[in-house]
């Protein structure tokens, strides 16, 4: 388990870096939507997208109750894979074993 929640804090400290760094140097309203624009910036988001969708898939799945989920989906659309990264580190940090951790309340 350590190797997962190793990548959920070195995953939570690069968004959080990425983040800091992205609002720092740049303005989001002005230059996210010249991302927009972009044809690789809209693979992009599709790409990021995706990868929120199948892992709040997963966490509906593995948790299998709404309350759990619902906030989770909510930081996961609004935070993206940050919030996906600190997900990982919580409940790996909660698992005994690997099934624990992939499967939950469905083991």
């Amino acid at each position: 388990m350590r190797g997962w929640k190793l990548s959920g804090a070195i995953g939570v400290a690069v968004m959080t870096v990425a983040l800091v760094y992205g609002f720092g140097r740049g303005g989001f309203a002005t230059e996210g939507g010249a991302i927009l624009d972009l044809t690789w910036g809209r693979v992009t988001l599709i790409d990021l997208y995706t990868g929120v969708g199948l892992a709040t898939a997963w966490v509906w799945w593995r948790d299998r109750s709404w309350r759990s989920a619902v906030p989770w989906t909510v930081a996961f659309l609004l935070l993206g894979n940050l919030a996906v990264a600190g997900y990982v580190l919580f409940r790996a940090r909660g698992a005994n074993s690997p099934a624990g951790f992939f499967l939950g309340d469905r083991r």
